[in-house]
């Protein structure tokens, strides 16, 4: 599927380069990038993006909009827990390893056209500043980036035409099975700030949550505790 593959020494962020590419090539392809200036996550936060991680960003045609984020979360899933199986995703699509992030996807889409941005640390050091909060598989031993991108291009591929089909409901109880705060009590600010216990997904990629007042689906937040 993906056979056009652009390299980059550096950039500012592979997701704008990819928007920029748009005009001159044909979906789908990657840009992939050795190290980002400007690397960037949910709601614009800065994603630290030095040589060593994989930084790349898909595009390619979908007429599936709903829980595609879910979903891309799915192949990485799968192939990160081939490294350690203690690997977690928290909602919508960050991956976790004993309660650090270590991957993160920001999904995007114009008409029908998805830009999925990916961030995984893998041979580079986290900063002292980041050590808190996040790790890479650097620890985990000598794993190689290229390794790790050529086996999750190789699983996404194989999975999309069941989403394409299907949406998210064929994955929804391995990203259920796998959610980092199920059951739990969390936080979450969405259209307003709501409290409650993780019951689960829903088969559009909504997350439930039983709250004082009842059963509440919500589409798009972010998860401030847990």
């Amino acid at each position: 599927m993906f056979k056009t593959i652009i390299y980059l020494k550096k950039t500012g962020s592979t997701m704008t380069v990819a928007k920029r590419l748009l005009s001159m090539l044909e979906p789908p392809f990657i840009v992939l990038a050795e190290s980002q200036i400007s690397g960037y996550g949910q709601r614009n936060r800065k994603w630290l993006s030095q040589e060593g991680g994989l930084w790349f960003t898909e595009v390619f045609y979908t007429e599936r909009i709903l829980g595609l984020s879910l979903f891309i979360s799915i192949p990485i899933l799968r192939v990160l827990k081939k490294y350690d199986s203690e690997i977690k995703v928290k909602w919508p699509n960050d991956l976790y390893l004993n309660d650090k992030k270590i991957a993160g996807i920001l999904t995007k889409t114009s008409r029908n056209i998805a830009f999925v941005g990916i961030g995984i640390n893998v041979e580079n050091d986290i900063p002292d500043e980041a050590r808190k909060y996040a790790i890479s598989l650097k620890e985990l031993g000598n794993i190689k980036r290229t390794k790790i991108f050529e086996e999750i291009k190789k699983e996404e591929e194989m999975l999309l035409p069941a989403f394409s089909e299907n949406g998210f409901a064929p994955f929804r109880n391995e990203y259920e099975d796998h959610l980092i705060f199920i059951n739990k009590n969390i936080t979450v600010k969405s259209e307003s700030v709501i409290q409650g216990k993780v019951l689960g997904v829903t088969n559009l990629g909504e997350l439930i949550i039983e709250t004082m007042s009842g059963i509440e689906k919500i589409v798009q937040g972010t998860v401030l505790n847990f």
